[in-house]
């Protein structure tokens, strides 16, 4: 293909781009390997053969000097090289040891001695102190060090940490750049963009650490074909030309692990009652579990594979405290306990009998005739009412102390639900070299989650833990074709799709049926609130006039869809021409984001408020 076809294509790609959306920088995981071959004495060595070997796979690239001695191999993987030199006449140089970082371009001069004989010289690359190629100011962690450095997450992203322009912002898992927020930062995954729509932070579509091959950080001074305030990429691991494998198995459990200073000042605030003689043991146990293996496939030539596997699953302590709980004895409505300042009066609509009069109430020492509750007679009691208590409100027992001013516990309730969170993480990647000039990878990582680790609506233990039920799917595909040694053009697409769910543990319409409704009692209902409230995940609110713990609607997150979908077509030309090369290119980001932040706001469920004390 000649020059006026290659920028044929690349116009045509670019106008496709243009008018299909957004066109940002996204850039390439592909680097650079380019020299300068002389002799002895300084001169330039032209049309000398020069053959880049990926050390991993054994294959080779091919290209020659120009006429001023310069050499250029672009579109290569993230990995270890050696390049060989020779020239007619001329010793035969082969540079070992070359390692390629990212999108990172390697100087590997060589200097050729006139020899008559066939003589080889074997040089080992240093890494130069300074990087003489670029500005960039970048860092790159790789495999060996994402799995052996000490860690207390087997998310890839707590790796960003160890750079120093960037900190933690306002949550564990976000990040700042340079001080700026993580939102505007650029994320991706084997060149597939994975940022979220929703706060542009990134989705959880990280492969297990066995299979990350290198994280790359480009955090200033980077080229223009990187969008935002930083850069951080993740490659895979690649399969190789020999067969190799993990298996690794890694626990972490209080047995021997130290309370933390919350649980210490919850021991210190417990009153033991029936229910729970002593504060409850803060119980974690994380395993993580899984292995790697990659190679050459059977009967295909020049393909390769890398596929890993891991589970983590946790259970962890969630705490649940508060200092305006009622004592349970108010549960039962017995206010014996209480001083008579607090009783609560008798509601004129009420009508008791003398025997009720006598025994459940005393005067409220108004001189109006008015009386006071000690105990409510039971025929008051609303059974509705007590299905709510015993199902939803925290397990307390009866000699727990009580605060006679206001009924409350003194010192407030203290209790652990055990939190839990199992994930499943799987990556299969596959690289085709067709030829010297055409090459292919793809890459389909999948994982899947569920969590609980937060009340739904504190401290009303029966309503459980707010549930996160996330599946990720991110399909990353790279080719490259040479169409000459000084034309390179790499075409990159895929998608990212991670949909989650953020929900309580019941339906408004299973909450109904808990408490005592019958089936006609839930249609009136549902004719009020109607058929999207009644059937999905949600509760009314329940308001005590603000002397106890609200009941609340749980929140944003007891019905909450997050769902992103995010698709990626870019396209890098790279036209070598003497000393200089032109890359040029673009990419294509489709973000698409439902947040259900909404849904349940203003008590959708409908809402109860109790007035009086």
């Amino acid at each position: 293909m000649n020059y006026r076809a290659a920028f044929a294509c690349l116009f045509f790609l670019l106008c496709f781009a243009f008018a299909a959306g957004v066109v940002s920088g996204q850039g390439t995981d592909l680097g650079t390997i380019r020299g300068i071959v002389t002799d002895t004495t300084g001169a330039i060595i032209p049309a000398a053969a020069v053959s880049v070997i990926d050390a991993l796979t054994s294959s080779a690239r091919e290209t020659r000097t120009n006429s001023q001695g310069n050499y250029e191999m672009f579109g290569l993987k993230p990995g270890t090289y050696r390049v060989i030199i020779t020239a007619p006449g001329m010793s035969k140089q082969e540079i070992m040891d070359i390692v390629l970082n990212g999108s990172d371009t390697v100087s590997a001069d060589a200097v050729l001695r006139v020899s008559a004989a066939q003589e080889t010289v074997v040089v080992s690359l240093e890494a130069p102190a300074i990087n003489t190629e670029d500005q960039t100011i970048s860092q790159t962690i790789d495999n060996q060090a994402v799995v052996e450095l000490p860690r207390d997450s087997r998310n890839v992203y707590t790796f960003l940490y160890l750079d120093p322009n960037v900190t933690q912002s306002a949550a564990d898992g976000s990040f700042q750049f340079i001080g700026a927020q993580s939102y505007g930062a650029s994320f991706s995954l084997d060149g597939q963009r994975s940022n979220g729509g929703i706060f542009g932070e990134p989705t959880s579509s990280q492969p297990s650490l066995e299979a990350v091959g290198e994280i790359n950080l480009l955090t200033s001074d980077f080229s223009a074909e990187y969008a935002g305030i930083a850069n951080v990429r993740v490659s895979t691991k690649r399969g190789g030309s020999d067969y190799h494998g993990s298996a690794f198995y890694n626990n972490k459990n209080s047995a021997l692990a130290a309370w933390t200073l919350d649980d210490k000042n919850n021991l210190a605030n417990f009153s033991p009652n029936s229910f729970q003689s002593k504060y409850p043991n803060p119980y974690f146990n994380l395993n993580d579990i899984g292995g790697s293996v990659g190679g050459p496939i059977p009967l295909l030539k020049k393909t390769w594979f890398f596929t890993a596997y891991e589970r983590d699953y946790a259970v962890a302590p969630t705490q649940i405290a508060s200092g305006t709980i009622p004592h349970p004895l108010l549960y039962t409505g017995d206010f014996s306990a209480l001083n008579d300042s607090a009783k609560p009066a008798v509601p004129s609509s009420v009508t008791l009998t003398p025997q009720e009069i006598a025994g459940n109430t005393i005067d409220d020492g108004t001189g109006t005739g008015g009386r006071k509750f000690v105990t409510i007679p039971s025929r008051l009691l609303n059974p509705t009412v007590q299905a709510l208590i015993n199902n939803y409100f925290p397990k307390i027992g009866l000699s727990t102390p009580i605060n006679p001013a206001n009924g409350r516990i003194p010192g407030g309730f203290h209790t652990i639900l055990r939190g839990n969170s199992t994930q499943d993480i799987g990556t299969l990647r596959v690289d085709h070299d067709f030829s010297e000039r055409n090459h292919l990878y793809g890459v389909y990582n999948v994982s899947a989650q569920v969590n609980a680790t937060l009340p739904v609506v504190s401290p009303y233990t029966g309503l459980g833990l707010t549930q996160n039920d996330r599946k990720n799917h991110t399909v990353s595909l790279s080719f490259t074709h040479a169409f000459r040694s000084t034309i390179v053009n790499e075409a990159r697409g895929g998608f990212n799709r991670q949909g989650l769910l953020r929900h309580s543990n019941t339906t408004l319409k299973g909450f109904l049926s808990s408490i005592g409704f019958n089936q006609s009692d839930i249609d009136a209902y549902g004719s009020v609130v109607g058929p999207f409230a009644l059937s999905t995940f949600g509760h009314p609110a329940i308001n005590f006039s603000n002397t106890f713990a609200t009941f609340t609607n749980g929140g944003r997150n007891t019905f909450r869809p997050l769902d992103q979908n995010l698709i990626t077509f870019g396209d890098t030309l790279t036209w070598i021409v003497g000393k200089h090369d032109f890359r040029m290119g673009g990419d294509v980001v489709r973000n698409a984001a439902v947040d259900g932040f909404a849904l349940n706001r203003g008590n959708p469920r409908g809402s109860m408020t109790y007035g009086g004390t």
